[in-house]
């Protein structure tokens, strides 16, 4: 395991201290119940905020950094148990996740963070988990001592509404010493919580603690609720309270068109920077004679982003190159025409950004109005040509 892992994150080892550790935060949720006074809080000043912090770790790069508190939801059968089990063997091997097929080169693939993982099912049962974990393991050869471990349907069950969920859940967490622990699913180790109320608040501060008190990035798997579709934020389809989505760091959504072996993933919610979408596309084969997975496994494929702010940045740069110059209205419209989803305002917005850091030139065209054109030769736009493939 690589030695970044031991930095920036307070892991409770289960040696003499971590047990004392553990047995305190059992007495403190006991004094909690009880109505007795809780121990004072420790606050922090701007000269800790100063103090230098070692790079952020990310066990799945630019999605999942320790800790972290995130879901992965969609529909029934839109592959997210499978891909997030693939990925977790990826990081316990500390191999890329979502190479491209041997016969394409047009996806980079998912760097990973060697660590040891953790996978609790409360939801498909110890077969099906064995069948995929096995399929999974043997499609990328991976040894035996593998560093990855799971439960299915264990007893006691897991309730993040109890207030001895927490250190139970350290506890076992740090059997095994996880960074990477996935929690499938949210629903269903909600205990008496109502999901559409703010009862969830209560639930989710559990895993948060879980993942401050560990270091580890915990993943909930979740649903998706059926939206109209209609003029509705992509979020809004993250089943349950608001306070759901409030509460994590990244929301991936999880899409998949019926009897389609490909999915596509897009960020609905990050506290960091954007994530843009990516595709996987699924194979396997069976055990001969039966319909049981002999190996399974997952490749990268490409998605188009039409979204995000990056879909402007490149589209308006390819118009320029082929047009020359544009007023900004003329931009603004060929972009729209493009990328119909988004908004003229936000795409002006943008391009007067782009002009800001020099990626576009502007110059004073006829009755006042902005001419637009893309640079012969300046840094930032050779850094964004580089960035896209697909810009001439």
């Amino acid at each position: 395991m690589s030695d970044d892992l031991t930095h920036g994150t307070r892991f409770l080892a289960l040696d003499d201290d971590g047990r004392d550790a553990i047995e305190r935060q059992y007495e403190q949720e006991e004094r909690r119940m009880a109505g007795e006074e809780a121990p004072g809080w420790t606050f922090r000043t701007l000269a800790d905020a100063y103090e230098p912090r070692d790079p952020l770790v990310y066990v799945v790069d630019g999605l999942f950094p320790l800790p972290s508190l995130s879901i992965v939801y969609g529909s029934p059968g839109t592959f997210k148990s499978l891909l997030l089990a693939e990925m977790c063997c990826c990081v316990a091997a500390g191999r890329p996740w979502l190479e491209p097929l041997p016969t394409k080169g047009d996806v980079t693939p998912v760097r990973t963070t060697q660590a040891p993982v953790l996978w609790l099912d409360f939801d498909n049962g110890e077969r099906r988990t064995d069948e995929r974990m096995e399929a999974i393991g043997r499609a990328r050869k991976l040894p035996a001592d593998t560093p990855i471990y799971y439960a299915a349907m264990p007893f006691p069950w897991l309730d993040a509404s109890a207030p001895a969920a927490v250190p139970f859940l350290v506890e076992q967490i740090g059997k095994v010493n996880a960074r990477l622990v996935v929690v499938d699913n949210l629903g269903v180790t909600s205990g008496k919580a109502d999901e559409n109320s703010a009862e969830m608040v209560q639930v989710l501060s559990a895993f948060r603690r879980v993942a401050e008190e560990t270091g580890a990035a915990i993943i909930l798997v979740h649903h998706q609720r059926k939206t109209s579709g209609f003029n509705t934020r992509a979020g809004e389809s993250l089943r349950g309270h608001s306070s759901i989505e409030a509460a994590i760091d990244l929301a991936l959504l999880v899409e998949r068109e019926e009897h389609a072996e490909s999915a596509k993933m897009k960020s609905t919610k990050a506290r960091g920077d954007d994530v843009l979408p990516f595709g996987a596309l699924w194979t396997y084969e069976h055990k001969s004679g039966t319909r049981e997975l002999k190996t399974a496994r997952f490749w990268g494929t490409p998605v188009e982003d039409v979204l995000s702010d990056a879909a402007i940045d490149r589209v308006a740069v390819e118009i320029l190159r082929g047009d020359g110059k544009l007023n900004q209205k003329e931009l603004a419209d060929q972009v729209k025409e493009r990328l119909p989803d988004l908004g003229v305002n936000r795409i002006k917005n943008r391009c007067n950004y782009l002009a800001d850091q020099g990626t576009l030139l502007v110059e004073a065209g006829d009755h006042g109005a902005k001419l637009y054109s893309v640079p012969e030769r300046t840094e930032a736009a050779s850094q964004l040509h580089d960035v896209y493939d697909d810009v001439p």
